[in-house]
């Protein structure tokens, strides 16, 4: 590939929208994104629950649940490559391989009655073609990676023997072991404690440096964006609301629902009596709205909010916003 720009980019998705059909209603779950991620970049999707965080991840993925879900415009692009049009043999090398995603309940992806070794090592062989005793030399690297003192030992357990945390850790073995280009963590930390939540941060944080891997990471939780995160998307009903650099993020946060989710975080100084919360709730899926999906919501809304849909624009060429109160500033 020539030019500078696509050098650096590893996905590119432009104007996504995967869609539901049901009882003759359209669910917009993913409604017409534009983001991209370099290599190496720790990239961080965030909103609340029922925003299209995880069906974005899916769609990249090609794993959109049918009947009824489909990807109806759109490309994600993977160094070039758009994966909307690869056909399903095609994708299955691609995932594992090139995009490889850690799921936010450990136990419901390993399988119960497969060891840990026989689930690593199957991934390795099937990706990397290499033999059983070479897979196995691999799983037990990549089980040292990840923290375990006795790896050889562990590939013989269960996953109903290891806690939470020792499975997310497997997961995270499993998911690097054929160096992936792409680690998409959807709501990764969410089944653990906080000690061992920071653990697995630090433990992605180092992996990716090692591996030069750029990470997706899909959370609701800003304290785990602040640690992991450089730059930061946030979803609102199926679309972009804002893109930032992490600082810039929370030093001065332009859409109101980001402002909003920003101040719903907890501190540890001053004296609060009640914690923030942004009013009403997340559109039901399928409720068509006229205007700005957020409007309802948002303190500032004012009569065009409810009338016209703002178009997502750049400002200062470092952040997007999809805001009327920035309409002046920026360029879309």
């Amino acid at each position: 590939m020539s030019g500078g720009n696509q050098v650096t980019v590893l996905l590119e998705v432009n104007n996504l929208k995967t869609h539901f059909k049901s009882n003759k209603r359209v669910i917009r779950a993913v409604d017409g994104i534009d983001f991209k991620i370099k290599k190496g970049e720790t990239v961080a999707l965030v909103g609340e629950s029922g925003c299209g965080k995880s069906m974005t991840s899916l769609s990249i993925m090609g794993l959109v649940p049918k009947p009824g879900g489909s990807i109806v415009d759109g490309e994600i692009l993977l160094e070039g490559t758009d994966l909307v049009d690869l056909p399903e043999q095609e994708m299955y090398k691609v995932r594992g391989n090139d995009i490889a995603m850690i799921f936010q309940e450990p136990m419901t992806s390993l399988n119960p009655v497969l060891t840990i070794g026989d689930q690593i090592t199957s991934v390795i062989i099937h990706h990397l073609k290499v033999n059983r005793a070479e897979a196995t030399k691999r799983a037990v690297e990549m089980l040292e990676l990840v923290g375990f003192s006795n790896p050889k030992k562990l590939l013989k357990d269960y996953p109903h023997r290891l806690s939470g945390g020792m499975r997310q850790r497997v997961m995270i073995a499993m998911a690097m072991s054929c160096n992936p280009k792409l680690l998409i963590a959807d709501e990764p930390t969410t089944a653990l404690d906080v000690t061992i939540q920071a653990q697995v941060l630090e433990l992605m944080k180092k992996l990716s440096v090692k591996f030069s891997t750029s990470i997706l990471l899909i959370t609701h939780d800003l304290g785990v964006v602040s640690e992991l995160a450089e730059r930061v998307i946030v979803m609102y009903a199926g679309q972009i609301v804002e893109i930032a650099e992490i600082d810039d993020l929370f030093d001065e946060p332009l859409h109101p629902y980001t402002n909003g989710l920003i101040d719903s975080v907890p501190t540890i100084d001053g004296e609060i009596e009640r914690l923030h919360s942004i009013p009403g709730n997340v559109p039901a899926p399928g409720t068509e709205i006229t205007g700005c999906k957020f409007a309802a919501r948002c303190s500032r809304a004012f009569h065009r909010c409810t009338e016209a849909v703002p178009d997502l624009i750049e400002i200062g060429g470092k952040r997007s916003v999809r805001c009327f109160l920035y309409e002046s500033e920026g360029k879309s």
